[in-house]
């Protein structure tokens, strides 16, 4: 079984994207070679890779919050969302900043998670990928939404341009990142409230 975050990541937010992809087609047309500027377009695909993917991570962090509160047991709605709100949720990087590997590390690590090091445990090699990619990810969006030549230029000089097969690249990686997290977040949980989550 599977997270409704994942489901929603593998459903609806891969056809928001999928719908930036075919209108990235339909200007540059099917063809190899380029017909039109498409610049902005790999842009608008890259802000919204990267925002996609922040809401599927907020999701499931939400998902994991609510696994650990509704194990606790308790009686009063009121008490359960004040400790789920105030104790787990608040201040949370994922509402305030991007999604990237310190981030997530950090947000995971309230629900006594060691993210990135269970996700190299299990991928060793894809992790460390994913990682990279994540944060090449980040660097671009911040550099397309905040006009930073100089964050545009670092993830370019690190053999990453603002293209297609760029943005390609990143969101099967993200593909895989966001399975992992799944999975480490449904055994994580599993062991600690004795009972998957989802």
């Amino acid at each position: 079984m599977k997270s409704q975050a994942l489901q929603t990541w593998r459903v609806a937010r891969s056809a928001r994207l999928d719908n930036l992809l075919a209108a990235h087609a339909q200007v540059s047309g099917a063809t190899p070679g380029r017909k039109w500027d498409t610049d902005e377009l790999n842009h608008a695909i890259l802000l919204r890779l990267a925002a996609e993917f922040q809401g599927f991570a907020r999701d499931l962090h939400d998902e994991c919050v609510d696994a650990v509160v509704d194990a606790l047991g308790l009686s009063n709605s009121r008490l359960e969302d004040i400790i789920g709100i105030v104790n787990l949720r608040a201040n949370r990087k994922l509402d305030s900043g991007n999604a990237s590997p310190g981030g997530l590390g950090t947000d995971y690590a309230r629900l006594g998670l060691a993210l990135w090091a269970d996700l190299r445990t299990r991928y060793p090699t894809r992790a460390v990928k994913w990682n990279q990619k994540l944060e090449l990810l980040n660097t671009a969006r911040n550099g397309i939404a905040h006009d930073d030549e100089t964050k545009l230029q670092k993830v370019r000089s690190a053999g990453w341009p603002m293209t297609l097969p760029t943005a390609r690249s990143w969101r099967s990686a993200l593909d895989g990142l966001a399975g992992g997290m799944d999975t480490v977040c449904r055994t994580h949980l599993d062991t600690l409230l004795g009972r998957a989550p989802w």
